[in-house]
């Protein structure tokens, strides 16, 4: 009798710790989303579209970058479709935004 029970329990135990693996994964993708708007958008606010070139080749891959202008304020979105497995796709985004620097 014991048997049944641990071994619902181990699979428990197995399916939590994957679930959790998958979420610690998804929170640092979109760090490094966050991160690599943050650091682009700085670089285009400074007018060094150089660096900002470097930055965006630091995004996570396959990521998409939208840059988007308005008067006075640069605004980044670094988005990237994270698909693990039979858990699905994720789409994760990072945004940041500056004043314009004089561009």
């Amino acid at each position: 009798m014991v048997t049944f029970e641990l071994a619902i329990g181990i699979l428990a135990a197995c399916l939590l710790a994957g679930m959790l693996g998958w979420t610690i994964g998804l929170v640092a993708l979109q760090a490094r989303c966050s991160d690599a708007a943050g650091q682009i958008v700085r670089q285009l606010a400074r007018g060094d579209d150089e660096a900002a070139q470097e930055a965006e080749n630091r995004a996570p891959d396959g990521a998409d970058i939208e840059v988007t202008e308005a008067p006075g304020v640069i605004t980044v979105l670094v988005s990237v479709d994270a698909n693990w497995g039979a858990l699905g796709p994720v789409e994760i985004k990072g945004r940041a935004s500056a004043p314009d620097g004089g561009r």
